[in-house]
């Protein structure tokens, strides 16, 4: 049997050291080291049932293949929270299509903005007081879901997935707290539940993480150009951190470290985990959102397929809040080697997109430009495409 694991060039940890208080430390040590130095790991044993992966795995080419009117049916187009269908190439990474098509869902939330400033939640399960008309808002609300006739065993399949992923995300927090050496718990603010959220009040309305199921179609044509762009070279910007699931044997992911691009193939059992822009921001360019992309198939027969969560944090939460949360001691570890102009500290930086919320809605107005000018109109559309 081929060991998987000899020949990849990003660090593997195994999350059951977690447990051992003799390996404990040194699970930390090695997360510490990819936390600062590489922005790039897998995780293993890490606790997901592999029924739990597999039940939502295994219905990914029935979900691509149903009918064309039934994928367009659920068009983002439809969606003024940017969830829902992606055809092949109408997704844009710096200005390029990406070649792929794909189905975004979320934690599935009801709708709480409204146009009017005094209005308050429309969130049932919150009790709470706030002002929702900020344009932002709009981003949170409920999925596009396909048929049960036609992907029978979806939405339950999607939901534990969904349910399994997000506890990982919270259990990983912790482990980065850890390695950074400040209280187990501090970004829990972050996180609250969205059933717990009462007029006695969380500071912070619970974030909606969000799912992509993408599909990569076989590319004949493709010979490794630098145009074969299955998703083109970025920092993601959905979230604080993400775990990728990579479906298959089918390679693609690349990963710039050092100056150079390593592949990150799939290896069985395991979840990729990258960091966001905020959290590169929040630790002022000491944790490291890596730069990465994905090149399209190279096979002439096989399609690819890959499942990104990224955990969301909430819209009304500010970078600098976050910051304000990490020690000086952990900011000043930032490397002090000169940064690549694709590596360089994020727009996060300039004062208009410290708001969480703002930054999110310029995210997805920049790609799906359509959706943005049909939901938000061309006015605020120009805005965020400046």
């Amino acid at each position: 049997m081929v060991d998987q694991e000899a020949h990849v060039g990003l660090p593997i940890l195994d999350l059951s050291d977690a447990n051992d208080p003799v390996k404990h430390t040194a699970l930390l040590d090695q997360l510490h080291d990819a936390l600062f130095n590489i922005g790039f790991l897998y995780i293993k044993n890490h606790g997901v049932a592999e029924e739990t992966i597999s039940n939502l795995a295994s219905l990914l080419p029935v979900l691509f293949e149903q009918p064309p009117e039934a994928k367009a049916s659920l068009s983002k187009l439809n969606s003024p929270h940017f969830l829902g269908y992606s055809g092949y190439a109408e997704e844009t990474t710096l200005g390029e299509k990406d070649l792929r098509e794909q189905f975004d869902l979320a934690t599935e939330l009801p709708v709480v903005w409204s146009p009017s400033a005094n209005s308050t939640s429309q969130d049932r399960e919150s009790k709470s007081k706030r002002d929702f008309s900020k344009l932002y808002w709009r981003l949170r609300g409920p999925n596009q879901w396909p048929s049960e006739g036609n992907v029978p065993g979806f939405r339950k399949a999607y939901t534990e997935y969904h349910d399994a992923l997000q506890e990982l995300s919270y259990r990983f927090v912790h482990l980065i707290e850890e390695a950074f050496g400040i209280p187990v718990g501090t970004f829990d603010a972050f996180f609250p539940s969205p059933k717990s959220v009462d007029a006695a009040g969380h500071k912070y309305v619970p974030p909606q993480h969000r799912i992509k199921l993408v599909k990569y179609p076989p590319s004949p044509s493709s010979g490794g150009d630098e145009h074969d762009q299955g998703v083109g070279a970025h920092k993601d910007s959905s979230g604080w951190l993400t775990l990728l699931y990579q479906v298959g044997q089918e390679e693609g992911l690349e990963v710039h470290v050092n100056g150079e691009w390593i592949s990150a193939p799939p290896i069985d059992g395991t979840f990729v985990v990258n960091f966001g822009n905020a959290f590169e921001v929040a630790t002022e360019g000491a944790v490291k959102a890596t730069v990465h992309r994905v090149k399209a198939p190279m096979s002439i027969s096989n399609a690819r397929y890959s499942i990104p969560f990224f955990q969301g944090l909430p819209l009304d939460l500010t970078v600098s809040e976050i910051r304000s949360c990490i020690p000086e001691s952990v900011r000043k570890l930032r490397r002090s080697v000169k940064l690549g102009p694709s590596e360089s500290v994020s727009t996060f930086l300039d004062p208009r997109w410290d708001s969480l919320g703002e930054s999110q809605l310029r995210k997805w107005i920049r790609s799906h430009e359509d959706v943005g000018r049909k939901w938000y109109g061309d006015d605020v559309s120009k805005f965020y495409l400046e």
